[in-house]
């Protein structure tokens, strides 16, 4: 009896749907409700269209087809070239959805060509991206790694590292797919390390996931365990249900290897759960796979059925290597059973599939069992055929596993035709293979992990300081109870240390949330609300009914942006400027039109992928305008202005007032709402000494004609 023992099928459909999801925007009724309510031909439209075309395009993708045809259309009538290649870019990917590669490979090139126009050189290292990942899809992986490598090179170019992380991960996938695990670890290093430059958590977790996936494949459990659990512990920061029943299943997987199968299926149910939940079927069909190869081990008649449920769905979403995984599990299932004619019908379609991509060690595990079925029919030169064709590709590749297997095959099969010189020496290492893969050593270490994780650097300090103390104590009856106490004094030490720890966590979260609730209280100014009701009411008096009611739509939908973004830890920087241009329009019509206000931003900034925390920059305009500009009367001037710089991104607000450094004193409210914003602005850049810079602005005469606060801003790039 035999399973097969690793699934690359989900790691591969868990990166593909992370990448997939990686653009925000507004919530879906707010989008919808956006489109219905703007009726302009313009640029806005164009973003509305794409934003609502976002929301729908995995529940409703011809529905999201239709939505970018149109603004495809309406951006070209405008000669808005950037809102046409976004258009053209997420119909490829709603095309990538729904598994027309072909297609959506058309849409990417011709959304390339428009950035390449425009020399916006993220925006093509992304069309790049997502060509090499539909080539990916259609298991063309020469031409998926030439465009991941160009999308790398010009994603390092351009200083926006997110896409090369990306690039590299596929990359690094692609190579383990085709056995060669040091260059997919070395891919995978590479993602590390620019995950972490960026502080991009959600990103690390992905990679975490399929760097286990790559040591469980090299049998390394102990370092597979462990990355799993780092990923979980992220997932579980962020509420992403979908990486945590993703690495369930992987664990799962673990403890099947360990042959305590019903751990095994406890985690794999779960799993199974909630990807049912999340309706995700490519998912399915992974938790599917390996609960089949549990019920299989256990003769479960149950697993034929579970593995035809998974072929038919593979089948359904034209997944290839997905396809080949199951007609290889059929196959065992019949071995399984002694039906040795329709279990080699079934390996035959798995090989020639995997000969087709490349994927060299599901050949040698197919190999292998083939060569097994054709013992077990005493058809002994056919058996030796696929024995030493399946033996040359895992000894190649250094497959521990298949190797050990491979020599216990060729041990039978030289048993069977009585060279028994060669059968002692294929038994013998067999043997020394066995025991190299099934070291007591390994299986200790992945209880220890289990329970040690959380708090692993502070446990391997102190069981170095024990390892010194055993080294250096002599063993006399003194000594062993010295040993003892400082043991014991060192366990209490750890404890404070672990408790320690938890209470400054916990400390530091409330602290948070003392800040975001300040924030709520003291962004809705009283003074401010109460001015805008009077303000209504004698336009209503005035019998100004039209600007009455503009003036109220203007002034609640602010009300709502302020309370909805007070929830939101990131919100992108399209949303930001909208709230802010809606606050200045009413403050404007507050003050009466003594001043005017600019908004800026550089041209090929890609606002809708810049995620920062909201509500950073209305303190300090408000000041500007409260304070500021308290001596002017008319001529006022507001210029707000947003810019990458070296990879940063800044904020600066600039007025036309009497400066700083007057006798005149900030109000209560606007000083605290500046304090909590500095705290926030040190709390997510984790820099104590965060400074907001604040100048005058000096004529050539040398007297004030102005003041400028700026900040850096911290941010996340989403491409």
């Amino acid at each position: 009896m035999f399973t097969i023992k690793y699934s690359l099928f989900l790691r591969r459909i868990f990166l593909l749907f992370f990448l997939a999801n990686l653009s925000n925007g507004f919530s879906q009724n707010k989008a919808v409700d956006s489109l219905q309510t703007y009726t302009k031909k313009d640029t806005i439209r164009v973003k509305l269209l794409n934003a609502a075309a976002l929301k729908i395009m995995r529940s409703d993708a011809d529905k999201a087809l239709q939505l970018y045809k149109e603004s495809e259309q309406l951006s070209e009538a405008l000669q808005y070239k950037k809102g046409k290649a976004y258009s053209l870019l997420m119909s490829g990917r709603t095309y990538s959805g729904k598994g027309d590669y072909q297609t959506a490979i058309s849409y990417f090139k011709n959304s390339m060509e428009v950035y390449e126009d425009l020399k916006i050189k993220v925006s093509v290292a992304n069309c790049n991206l997502n060509i090499g990942m539909a080539y990916y899809d259609l298991t063309d992986y020469p031409k998926a790694l030439e465009y991941l490598k160009t999308a790398t090179e010009l994603s390092e170019q351009s200083g926006k590292l997110k896409v090369a992380s990306n690039a590299l991960m596929i990359i690094a996938m692609i190579h383990n797919t085709q056995g060669d695990y040091d260059k997919s670890l070395e891919y995978y290093k590479k993602t590390i390390v620019i995950d972490e430059k960026l502080g991009d958590r959600k990103g690390l977790a992905i990679t975490y996931i399929n760097l286990a996936n790559l040591y469980k494949q090299q049998n390394q459990p102990t370092l597979a365990l462990e990355y799993y659990n780092k990923s979980i512990e992220i997932s579980k920061q962020f509420n992403d249900e979908y990486s945590i029943a993703s690495n369930l299943n992987n664990i799962g997987t673990m403890y099947q290897e360990m042959e305590n199968n019903k751990v095994a299926l406890t985690y794999l149910y779960k799993s199974l759960a909630i990807f049912e939940k999340l309706k995700k079927e490519k998912q399915v069909m992974g938790c599917l796979s390996n609960i089949g190869i549990i019920l299989m081990t256990e003769k479960n008649p149950k697993a034929l059925a579970i593995f035809k449920k998974g072929l038919k769905l593979s089948q359904e979403a034209n997944e290839t290597f997905a396809v080949a995984f199951f007609n290889n599990n059929i196959g065992a299932y019949y071995f399984m059973v002694e039906n040795y004619d329709e279990s080699l019908r079934h390996y035959e379609k798995a090989v020639k599939t995997y000969k087709q991509i490349g994927a060299q060690r599901e050949l040698s595990n197919s190999y292998l069992n083939m060569g097994r079925i054709y013992f077990e029919k005493k058809e002994y030169d056919k058996a030796m055929q696929f024995a030493k064709e399946g033996s040359d590709i895992a000894n190649e590749l250094k497959l521990l596993s298949l190797q050990t297997d491979y020599s216990l095959l060729f041990s039978k099969i030289y048993y069977a035709i009585k060279e028994y010189k060669l059968a002692y020496e294929s038994g013998q290492e067999h043997k020394e293979l066995n025991d190299s893969l099934y070291k007591k050593e390994t299986f200790d270490k992945l209880a220890e992990i289990k329970y040690e994780y959380a708090y692993k650097d502070t446990l391997t300090t102190a069981k170095k300081s024990v390892n010194t103390l055993k080294k250096t104590v002599a063993v006399s009856q003194l000594q062993k109870k010295w040993l003892i106490a400082g043991f014991i004094g060192l366990l209490i030490v750890l404890g404070f240390l672990v408790a320690l720890l938890k209470i400054r966590r916990v400390k530091m979260q409330n602290q948070q949330l003392l800040l975001e609730q300040k924030l709520l209280i003291t962004q809705m100014n009283p003074h401010f609300i109460f001015n805008s009701i009077q303000n209504i009411r004698s336009l209503i008096n005035n019998r100004q009914n039209d600007e009455a009611v503009n003036y109220l739509g203007k002034f609640s939908k602010l009300t709502r942006q302020i309370l909805e973004h007070s929830n939101q830890n990131y919100i992108s920087l399209a949303e930001e400027l909208e709230m802010l241009e809606n606050y200045l329009t009413i403050q404007q019509l507050l003050y009466e039109n003594k001043f005017t206000f600019n908004i800026h931003i550089e041209e090929n900034m890609d606002t809708e992928s810049i995620f920062l925390p909201p509500m950073l920059a209305q303190p300090y305009i408000e000041n500007a305008i409260k304070h500021g500009l308290s001596n002017t009367t008319e001529n006022g001037k507001i210029d707000v202005h947003y810019y990458l710089k070296e990879e940063k991104l800044y904020f600066e607000v600039t007025d036309n007032g009497k400066g700083f450094g007057t006798d005149e004193k900030v109000s209560n409210h606007k000083s605290l709402a500046m304090t909590i914003t500095k705290e926030r602005l040190t709390f997510y850049t984790k820099n104590k000494d965060f400074v907001v810079q604040t100048n005058n602005v000096i004529a050539s005469d040398g007297t004030i004609e102005g003041a400028k606060v700026a900040f850096e801003v911290p941010y996340i790039y989403e491409s």
